[in-house]
């Protein structure tokens, strides 16, 4: 993402699955100081803003249901780290995780996640709707495999999410809980501005070879088939729009 307020990622959809749990990861390498706001997720609903936010510096930047994790974290310039926000109305406990390990949890009583707001990445939205109105807090930096969960994961879940490393093949077992994936935020998300990809080494570019194929071969719509064959880029198609449900109904069947 570049440092401005022109690059972002920005998606309406229905929140439901996410109404009383969630887990949002990502690794996270942030590339301005700890000192500066980079928020690199947040979803606004009606009359809440702020509902959710995770910036690179998770020092007073880490909120779930409009309550921040307290926590003294500095997070390098960078360097890769692995970044999770979970929570649960049944255990009415939010926890957030610093490369696999627990830094903070909390109560969060009787409250349920807000409908009908709007996520974006890369930016600190100010609105519940899709207009882009953006504080001056761009998040300026990179993600990988960022995936949203419709369920709290466990304390080991997210450890070895971390301690399986960036080009492991660990959320894949996780993908039938997957309410957002990173391979939509990929190829099925519209970008705004200035978002590039940049390849990561793993041993046999294990990443670029996955994250087209595995999608590519998901897809049940040959016609996506067809534009993902002509433009290897965002597919408009999908501008806005969850998909992983029918990719994962359609991993389901074939296995």
């Amino acid at each position: 993402f570049a440092f401005n307020k022109e690059s972002y990622m920005m998606m309406k959809l229905d929140m439901e699955p996410l109404k009383e749990a969630l887990s949002i990861c990502s690794w996270v390498n942030k590339k301005t100081s700890d000192g500066h706001h980079d928020a690199w997720f947040t979803y606004n609903a009606p009359g809440r803003d702020n509902e959710i936010l995770i910036a690179g510096r998770i020092r007073g930047w880490a909120i779930m249901l409009r309550d921040q994790l307290d926590n003294s974290q500095a997070v390098p310039q960078n360097q890769w780290h692995h970044v999770c926000i979970t929570w649960s109305f049944e255990t009415k406990q939010k926890i957030l995780y610093f490369d696999g390990k627990a830094l903070r949890q909390e109560d969060t009583g009787n409250l349920k996640l807000t409908m009908g707001g709007t996520m974006a990445i890369g930016q600190r939205h100010q609105k519940p709707t899709m207009e882009a109105v953006f504080h001056n807090y761009a998040f300026g930096g990179q993600l990988l495999k960022m995936n949203i969960y419709k369920r709290q994961l466990s304390a080991g879940e997210v450890g070895e999410m971390f301690s399986s490393g960036m080009c492991s093949n660990f959320e894949d077992s996780l993908v039938g809980d997957a309410f957002l994936r990173w391979e939509t935020i990929l190829y099925a998300t519209e970008r705004h501005g200035s978002i590039t990809d940049v390849p990561i080494t793993c041993p046999g570019d294990h990443w670029n070879v996955l994250y087209f194929t595995d999608f590519y071969n998901k897809v049940v719509d040959k016609t996506v088939l067809k534009k993902m064959e002509d433009q290897f880029e965002v597919l408009q198609d999908f501008e806005g729009h969850k998909i992983d449900d029918k990719l994962i109904e359609h991993l389901r069947y074939h296995h």
